[in-house]
């Protein structure tokens, strides 16, 4: 029998065993042929692959095999260099592996040309030989980029207050244009799926109530402030693309484990790496020295940022989020991203933990070294997810990640995927 990833499917195909949706939904029986209604559907479903007799695959499925023989082994040779601080052997690391493994080929089909960055590809000058800063050093200070935004403080301060109406929150919120936008943009986006056109702020903020608003404002506001921090060392865009699929796996993922305010993880994959753009403004030489580092040993960015730095983003990220007062589930997720023990393996940490190798690896932006994350095994066994939702979860990311770059940033979208 041959595994036949969905897209090559085609009706006539014979299934060689039972078929199944991932939550375990019996679908078609082994020996069924496969019809149009069924090609149909199946990826409605969440499957994305079906185990298929040989015997009836074709004369024109054996020849497009032939022709994607050159972009898998090409795609494998990219990838496994990607995956090498992973153990490709070992569940769910190689169901992972494997689904990446065909997205990229794909890619590579269609013209893609992807990065990966030299040992010696980053001069470093002799300011990175500077002392490190401080943590208390690092966030001192009342400069933009250290201080809760204006925005979102006066609305969780009318929030929590008792006697605030929604019209008063819809006026606070209409008065900044750019959060207005995004915010209509946000609830009518497939983020959300409400049916019918939601056209003003007030009917968006009965909609969505106090705690998921002051959430979502947090997350809209902390990107537009930090959105044009300069940097030679690190892309933007691509930066924002990562936060943003990290955002959505974690989002769905929680949702897998019946998670209540999903938009929270969001929020927390979102501003999970916050701690590096701090970073990169106040010591960008220095941090040029870890990312040189990092590159020469494949170390994960955050051992390298340990090594040359005493500290690392995450613990950085902690302890902004602890600066302007966000929630404690928020400061785990920030602050125990690539080490849930930290946080006792709360599930908050584990689900962005999680969330962010599944971003490394589907995504084509790369984050300053070539090697995705560490997959935490104990992180992953504690949450309770099994490999059946990689395939779903990240075909639900595919779905939204378009939409949801165009709500934070406007303007046509320009993904490579």
């Amino acid at each position: 029998m041959a595994l036949v990833y969905v897209d090559d499917l085609t009706e006539g195909m014979v299934l060689a065993e039972d078929l199944f949706t991932p939550t375990g939904r019996f679908v078609l029986a082994a020996g069924a042929p496969l019809q149009a209604n069924h090609l149909k559907i199946l990826k409605s479903w969440g499957i994305i692959e079906a185990d298929i007799d040989e015997l009836s695959l074709g004369d024109d499925y054996r020849q497009s095999q032939e022709l994607n023989s050159e972009f898998i082994e090409r795609a494998e040779g990219y990838l496994w260099r990607r995956f090498i601080l992973n153990d490709l052997e070992l569940e769910p690391i190689a169901t992972l592996y494997r689904h990446v493994v065909h997205r990229f080929a794909l890619s590579l089909q269609q013209g893609w040309d992807p990065i990966v960055f030299s040992d010696a590809a980053l001069p470093v000058d002799e300011q990175s030989d500077l002392p490190p800063l401080s943590l208390p050093h690092l966030l001192k200070g009342d400069v933009d980029i250290v201080s809760s935004p204006a925005v979102y403080s006066h609305i969780v301060e009318l929030l929590n207050h008792p006697n605030s109406s929604s019209l008063q929150i819809a006026k606070a919120i209409s008065n900044d244009a750019s959060l207005t936008v995004r915010l209509l943009r946000l609830v009518n986006s497939p983020f959300y799926g409400f049916s019918g056109k939601i056209d003003s702020v007030s009917r968006a903020v009965s909609l969505l109530g106090t705690d998921e608003l002051s959430t979502l404002t947090l997350g809209i506001t902390v990107i537009r402030q930090f959105q044009n921090v300069p940097s030679d060392l690190l892309n933007m865009d691509s930066f924002w693309r990562h936060s943003i699929r990290c955002g959505l796996f974690s989002r769905i993922l929680a949702g897998y484990l019946g998670e209540e305010a999903a938009e929270k993880y969001f929020i927390g994959g979102l501003l999970h790496d916050i701690g590096r753009l701090v970073m990169l403004d106040r010591m960008a030489p220095q941090y040029a020295g870890a990312i040189a580092l990092a590159r020469q040993e494949h170390l994960p960015m955050y051992r390298a940022e340990q090594d040359r730095l005493k500290t690392d983003h995450s613990i950085v990220g902690k302890h902004l989020a602890e600066k302007w007062r966000l929630s404690p589930s928020l400061i785990r997720m920030i602050g125990s991203h690539h080490s849930p023990r930290l946080a006792h393996y709360s599930k908050e940490a584990c689900i962005v933990h999680i969330a962010d190798v599944l971003a490394h690896a589907c995504g084509h932006e790369v984050m300053l070294v070539n090697e995705v994350p560490e997959l935490q095994l104990k992180a992953w066994e504690e949450t309770g997810l099994t490999e059946d939702v990689i395939a779903p979860t990240i075909k639900q990311v595919d779905s939204e990640f378009k939409a949801i770059v165009r709500v934070f940033f406007g303007g046509p979208d320009s993904e490579e995927e």
